[in-house]
């Protein structure tokens, strides 16, 4: 249960970060909850300066990269510890924006380069482990419902100020990929009974470890929830035999529901050349779970695709299914 709390959670909000920013105009200029009116930020200081800065300042064209990243600097040196926890909640939220809102070459649309601040990794770092104890991780269940509040007139959800530390490796993750210390704050933060979670922290950062690929591989036959899914993402794009076989064998003996059949082809097909062998099963497996168009019509790509598994299940099929095909023929051109 705590499991499918966080995760929907954090689903929640990256939602709220793709519904946050629609228009580059709505950024320009902010908003508040009652009306829509603009926020003047140039009025905002402290904690609601770094909540603002989260939910919309990160995104506007009004800061250069280097003034966002002065900010960032000095509210991580605050001698205020709420303003720390502020800057902490702003940067969970530029890490959701990262790695949700790109653009059609798939490049984040808002780079601001925060990661580069100066000790910004090992700060982070720090905080984690000097509010990470037994006594206070894992969350409960009513941490997590308490880890997250609408405050200052934000249209957006922010992380607690009590909370803020706790959103730190899913940060790291996607600030820092392939970090070797990141891996090992991941890790530090790994629940048994959630690891749904610790999924969700390596996909984010792209971790192909000989460790991370030992946990896909056996949660990518558990029976339900989402364990499954992040499993095959996540074996996506670790390029190995042993991901690619397992990949097929889950699909050949029980593709699940629909998403996570989707999911499946898709991180075979990331294979690429490896997975030709398999296109007229992928097909057939697409074909029986209602995942193409009939008529073989063109799928747009959905609004809110990338944040849930479930949005824009038949795009992802009928992309991956086409880009296999592509790949076929230009090796047998090249044949």
């Amino acid at each position: 249960m705590k499991s499918q709390i966080l995760i929907s959670f954090v689903i929640s909000l990256s939602t709220f970060a793709y519904a946050s920013i629609p228009t580059q105009h709505e950024h320009d200029h902010g908003h508040d909850e009652e009306d829509g009116t603009p926020i003047d930020h140039t009025e905002l200081s402290g904690v609601d300066l770094y909540d603002w800065l989260g939910t919309d300042g990160y995104y506007t064209e009004e800061f250069s990269d280097e003034d966002l990243q002065k900010l960032v600097a000095e509210g991580l040196a605050n001698d205020d510890p709420d303003i720390v926890n502020a800057t902490i909640g702003s940067l969970s939220w530029y890490a959701l924006h990262l790695l949700t809102q790109r653009d059609e070459s798939g490049k984040p649309r808002f780079d601001r380069g925060l990661q580069t601040v100066s000790g910004l990794k090992q700060s982070l770092m720090d905080v984690w482990r000097a509010n990470k104890n037994e006594d206070t991780y894992p969350l409960t269940e009513e941490d997590i419902d308490n880890s997250v509040e609408y405050r200052n007139e934000q249209l957006a959800p922010v992380p607690t100020l009590e909370f803020a530390w706790s959103f730190i490796p899913s940060t790291l993750a996607a600030l820092f990929p392939k970090d070797q210390e990141v891996h090992e704050i991941l890790w530090d933060g790994y629940d048994p009974k959630n690891p749904t979670t610790i999924l969700d922290w390596l996909n984010r950062g792209q971790f192909t470890t000989e460790k991370a690929t030992k946990l896909r591989l056996e949660l990518l036959n558990a029976i339900d929830g989402l364990a499954p899914i992040y499993a095959a993402v996540g074996l996506g794009f670790t390029e190995s035999d042993d991901a690619l076989a397992a990949l097929v064998d889950r699909l050949e003996k029980d593709p699940g529901n629909r998403v996570l059949a989707a999911h499946l082809i898709d991180s075979i097909v990331a294979h690429g050349e490896s997975a030709i062998p398999h296109l007229t099963f992928l097909r057939k497996v697409a074909q029986e779970s209602n995942l193409l168009p009939p008529d073989d019509e063109t799928l747009v790509l959905p609004e809110g695709y990338g944040i849930q598994a479930d949005i824009g299940i038949e795009y992802r099929t009928q992309q991956a299914i086409r880009k296999l095909e592509e790949i076929l023929e230009n090796s047998s051109d090249e044949g």
